[in-house]
């Protein structure tokens, strides 16, 4: 079959769909009514050289491999990098976990070990920032409900803990934290700009159907702005075990023919603040470095990408010495590599 005929088939019936739904029409009644306020709440941004950069970056990789007894093996490591010393946290576990939860878990465990390697790190220096891969908001958004995981039944209360740790951990140390996602689903961005037109403007149903094609930020970005710069930042709160947090969102477009991101960042001086969902004045020294930090949409920011290469947990090692490592501490030979697997079935 010609898969790739019915593809381009796929994408000539659809294309004026999918063009909309990924970048809107200047002339649609949503672009224009959006156009006047995202053009206030967009700053054209150029970078200069910061000079001394004391920076710390942060990330994390995992292994799973589903066992022939149901269970899956779980392999876990953060680091945090600062100058020359890496600050690791490493987890693993088997667990009976389903397979529709399984990438959920797996994410916890991940955040979980980035916040433990980065408490490992301030417990010894204190960096002026601390890059973080990933969003602040879906690590304060996660369920608090018990995990149906043997020997994980607690978790969630332990997750939590250990952030709000970080968190009041950086804080007495004046370090501001900083998160950063390549891709985002926010829509805080989008909502913003809507509270700002009068609701009369958005009634009719031309607008309320474009409204939906466009769901997200990085749409609505990608699609208005002609230069790069940055959203107008604005602050948040969120309760953390009794602990309000507050911390700024905003995205960033370091160049126009490249993709936005979402920026989380958390400051001790933002605790001083009262207001919620209100635009804030924020550092421009912060906003330089993170557009500093930019290359390319591949190398996002130059920390980041950093320690995401040493954390790499690759599956070349993965398979043939730590799987085979498992094979012989156990005595239990069951475990092919798919190589080998590939070997066998031609022979």
């Amino acid at each position: 079959m010609d898969t790739f005929s019915d593809f381009m088939d796929y994408l000539n019936k659809n294309r004026e769909m999918i063009r909309k739904s990924m970048k809107m029409d200047e002339k649609s009644d949503i672009y224009l009514l959006l156009k006047d306020a995202f053009n206030r709440n967009f700053h054209e941004f150029n970078p200069h050289d910061p000079g001394r950069i004391d920076v710390a970056s942060t990330d994390s990789s995992e292994f799973v491999r589903m066992l022939y007894i149901g269970k899956n093996i779980v392999i876990v490591r953060a680091y945090t990098v600062y100058k020359n010393e890496t600050f690791s946290h490493f987890k693993t576990d088997m667990v009976a976990v389903n397979p529709e939860e399984l990438m959920k878990f797996t994410i916890l465990l991940m955040e979980y070990s980035e916040h433990r390697s980065i408490i490992n790190l301030l417990d010894k220096h204190s960096p002026e920032y601390i890059f973080v891969d990933g969003s602040l908001e879906g690590r304060l958004s996660h369920s608090t409900e018990t995990l149906k995981i043997d020997n994980y039944q607690a978790f969630m209360g332990e997750y939590f803990r250990t952030l709000r740790e970080m968190i009041k951990k950086a804080f007495d140390k004046n370090i501001r934290l900083i998160f950063i996602a390549k891709s985002s689903f926010s829509d805080k961005f989008k909502d913003y700009l809507l509270n700002s037109i009068r609701p009369e403007y958005l009634n009719s149903e031309s607008v309320k159907k474009e409204i939906k094609i466009y769901p997200n930020d990085h749409a609505i970005i990608k699609s208005m702005a002609h230069s790069k710069g940055y959203t107008t930042p604005v602050m948040y709160k969120k309760t953390l075990e009794g602990f309000d947090v507050n911390y700024v969102s905003f995205d960033v477009l370091p160049k126009v023919e490249d993709l936005p991101m979402m920026v989380h960042i958390l400051d001790r001086d933002f605790q001083k603040e009262t207001s919620n969902k209100s635009p804030y004045n924020i550092d421009e020294g912060i906003i330089n470095l993170i557009f500093y930090g930019y290359t390319s949409y591949r190398v996002y920011n130059l920390w980041l990408v950093d320690v995401d290469k040493k954390v790499k947990l690759r599956s070349k090692e993965m398979e043939n010495v730590y799987m085979k490592a498992f094979e012989k501490a156990t005595g239990i030979t069951f475990y092919e590599t798919r190589g080998e697997r590939r070997v066998r079935i031609r022979v």
